[in-house]
């Protein structure tokens, strides 16, 4: 299944990752990293998972502050952009629903390699939000429920045209506390498209032009 291969993907990456470094150089990167002045980011996050067996889209955007540019702690806005329809018995009758949910991500983000250009990072958010149906025409919520989720990931970012970067990753969410009232299943793998501002140095950039 899918689902399988890509979960074993994104294990075997994050357990090379954890054999490759000393836990004790792990402590005193963090340590180092957070006596420093922190800068402030920001970015857009676009997540591609499955709903069920249906591909649908996440669209997020993110700020935080970055330590060292090592550490990372920020939080997001998360929604379904997909249109994602159903039908369910209700009082007796079909009816045409659509699904809706959102949640608020606090996250952290460890960046393990970094160059000019590339940085490679491992992220973990965690999902505070609701989930529910919205009856098609009368726009009535049913089955609401507020919902928990963990989503662990390994992701890289190439930095271009000096203050902006892009990338991509793969995790996978898991419903920690999920919408037991939902028909559908929201735990599944993750695929991530990120676009980043270097807002520090192009305010940098934009004081030395004044």
């Amino acid at each position: 299944m899918p689902y399988t291969k890509s979960l074993s993907i994104l294990f075997f990456l994050i357990l090379c990752f954890c054999k490759s470094i000393n836990a004790q150089y792990f402590e005193q990167e963090i340590k180092k990293a957070l006596k420093s002045e922190p800068r402030f980011i920001a970015y857009f996050d676009s997540r591609g998972s499955f709903i069920s067996t249906n591909g649908v889209r996440v669209f997020g955007v993110k700020a935080g502050l970055q330590y060292a540019e090592k550490l990372t702690f920020g939080i997001g806005y998360n929604q379904l952009a997909s249109r994602y329809t159903n039908y369910i018995e209700k009082e007796g009758q079909t009816k045409k629903v659509e699904l809706k949910y959102w949640y608020i991500s606090p996250y952290v983000e460890y960046t393990f390699y970094r160059d000019k250009q590339w940085e490679l990072m491992i992220p973990v958010q965690i999902g505070l939000g609701e989930s529910y149906y919205e009856t098609n025409g009368d726009n009535k919520i049913l089955n609401f429920q507020w919902v928990f989720s963990y989503e662990p990931a390994i992701a890289f970012q190439y930095r271009f045209l000096e203050f902006f970067g892009a990338g991509f990753g793969v995790g996978y969410r898991l419903m920690v506390v999920p919408n037991t009232q939902l028909e559908e299943r929201f735990t599944s793998p993750v695929y991530m498209l990120k676009f980043k501002v270097y807002f520090d140095d192009l305010m940098e950039k934009l004081k030395q032009l004044n």
